[in-house]
């Protein structure tokens, strides 16, 4: 996640962005990027040829923003159960409004399924836990020296051995295994304090609708 303006005072996730303010243009362009390429990649594995698959992307992208926007929020579900009521919803919009793309009812039936449904569902879904995660390992990386998070780095994400990063880093193998531990624990914490905060201010925005 970029640095800066994602501060603790601001929405962390673009589906918050979006829903309070659809012209910030940074916010949108992310948001293009991370959920638009879930949908295009969705489309493809549905068999749609490429021009059709950037229609298809365009569309549900914009109706996906106007549904952030005016979807109320239940409480008592949780972020990403949000979300899928706003993609299902925004699919529902598609598919009743959609008619003269090229291919037609074939381009809509490899669509509509139940299965293609829940599938777009939870690529949307795990892109929300990827921002959370980025935005964690961001924090976290500010939080902890440059040595334990270098330590975590190389043994969770560089598939490099204790042995290795230990000599490395200037740290004993116990110690490594232990960093990694300890900055994994932290970045845990962080996405789930982050999820609850965004859980907040969604709640917040619908009570204020």
């Amino acid at each position: 996640m970029d640095s800066g303006t994602d501060s603790s005072s601001t929405d962390i996730s673009l589906l918050l962005r979006i829903r309070r303010n659809d012209r910030d243009e940074a916010a949108w362009r992310r948001f293009v990027d991370r959920y638009g390429y879930r949908i295009y990649q969705w489309c493809l594995h549905r068999q749609l040829q490429n021009s059709d698959a950037e229609d298809v992307t365009q569309i549900v992208l914009l109706k996906l923003a106007r549904r952030l926007g005016s979807f109320e929020y239940d409480s008592s579900q949780t972020f990403k159960g949000w979300l899928r009521r706003i993609t299902e919803n925004t699919l529902t919009d598609f598919f009743r409004e959609r008619h003269d793309l090229v291919g037609g009812d074939q381009v809509l039936e490899r669509l509509s399924s139940v299965e293609a449904r829940r599938e777009l569902s939870d690529q949307l879904a795990d892109a929300f836990d990827l921002e959370l995660l980025d935005e964690a390992v961001r924090r976290v990386r500010q939080r902890v020296s440059p040595q334990r998070f270098e330590a975590w780095e190389r043994l969770t994400h560089g598939g490099q051995k204790a042995i290795d990063v230990a000599a490395v880093c200037g740290m004993k193998i116990a110690s490594v295994y232990t960093t990694r531990s300890q900055v994994q624990k932290l970045i845990n914490a962080e996405v789930q304090a982050m999820e609850a905060r965004e859980m907040s201010r969604l709640s917040a925005d619908g009570h204020s609708r």
